[in-house]
């Protein structure tokens, strides 16, 4: 038996889904070899075919563990059996039926999908190995960093967080001319309000709802180029949503969140997925940066700023929105307020106020509702 050398983090199950049609390409050359356009996550690379056995797809023993057998590697084997079962469930829920036992199975695949890439086990993984680097300083031994290396991993196949997402989950069909693209970081998982809701979901499939500030989770995850599953507590509990060309808006930034939540590399079942693609690459190029979010009890604010000082339980924050700002009142009560780095968080407060608010220099002072005696 061969080595499982060559371990794919998005399964190729998955991107056959999106092997474009090079029906015209196969007349002129029959040994003509399909696959999935590529590109960078800012689309600065220009779309290039690739296999989806290509190099660039794959990963040499990624979920090998240092005790595996590399003929039977215990983590890349479970996966094989998950993703043995996902055209059957996928093939099902292309004709329609999205019963019960199958969005189960998909929600778990979803939640699968979202733990075993690189940008979670990256962030997941990094979280713990602080943690043991704390814990042998403190003993003064490697204890720690030996028990804990690769928990993001082993925890593949011990962990199903499925039921989490799936009551609230549900089937988008594309009926459009403009298909989903997707990733190597597939899943788009976020907290939303209502006014982010209605940019990526036709009004006609959400709740009513008035408050602002208040933000669910968010998952979507495009199965094919005209289908793709979405969560969100939100949904009024529709079986599945159809989109035509008159929700040609929510395509767009569905698969704008898509390329923006990609780790590296976004893929596509067309060469030009994007109308606009241009102009859309300049902006994800310069989306960096310090943002400023603040959390009233009804509104949120989210815009460019900086922390103009920050001294104990005041801080200082210099937004660029000004039209944005009016929404906030001198002396309103503040739900959060969050300032994120290339989008890390790096300074928070909860009960507090703004205390001062300039409307024409864009400067809020957040303070603290809790007093710490010195």
């Amino acid at each position: 038996m061969p080595e499982k050398k060559n371990q794919h983090l998005v399964p190729a199950c998955y991107l056959k889904n999106f092997i474009a049609d090079v029906s015209y390409e196969k007349k002129v050359n029959p040994n003509f070899t399909s696959g999935i356009y590529v590109n960078d996550k800012n689309l600065t690379a220009g779309w290039k075919l690739r296999s989806i056995r290509h190099k660039t797809l794959v990963k040499s023993y990624f979920y090998n563990l240092p005790e595996d057998d590399s003929k039977q590697p215990v983590i890349e084997s479970y996966l094989s059996k998950v993703e043995g079962v996902y055209p059957k469930v996928f093939d099902e829920i292309r004709k329609g039926r999205t019963r019960n036992e199958n969005m189960s199975f998909m929600s778990y695949f979803v939640t699968l999908q979202l733990m075993r890439v690189e940008a979670f086990v990256e962030i997941f993984q990094g979280a713990w190995d602080k943690i043991a680097e704390w814990m042998d300083a403190f003993e003064g031994k490697d204890n720690y960093q030996s028990a804990l290396k690769d928990v993001a991993k082993r925890l593949l196949v011990s962990t199903d967080l499925g039921h989490v997402i799936h009551p609230h989950a549900t089937i988008i069909y594309n009926s459009t001319k403009f298909p989903f693209v997707t990733s190597d970081n597939p899943v788009v998982r976020r907290q939303v309000n209502i006014t982010d809701a209605l940019r990526v979901i036709p009004k006609r499939y959400l709740l009513e709802m008035e408050d602002e500030s208040t933000e669910v989770a968010f998952f979507f995850f495009p199965l094919s180029p005209n289908i793709a599953y979405l969560s969100c507590e939100m949904l009024k509990g529709q079986e599945s949503l159809h989109f035509s060309d008159i929700d040609l808006e929510n395509i767009f930034y569905l698969n704008y969140f898509s390329i923006v939540d990609s780790y590296s590399k976004v893929y596509s079942s067309v060469r030009e997925p994007i109308k606009g693609g241009e102009q859309l690459s300049k902006i994800l190029s310069s989306e960096s940066g310090l943002i400023v979010k603040i959390y009233t009890q009804s509104k949120r604010i989210i815009s460019v700023g900086s922390i103009k000082s920050d001294a104990n339980s005041v801080v200082t924050l210099k937004v660029e929105d000004l039209e944005g700002i009016k929404q906030i009142k001198e002396g309103e009560q503040v739900k959060l307020m969050e300032v994120l780095e290339d989008g890390v968080s790096i300074r928070g407060m909860r009960e507090c106020k703004a205390s001062s608010v300039n409307y024409t220099n864009g400067e809020v002072v957040i303070e603290s509702n809790i007093k710490l005696n010195t």
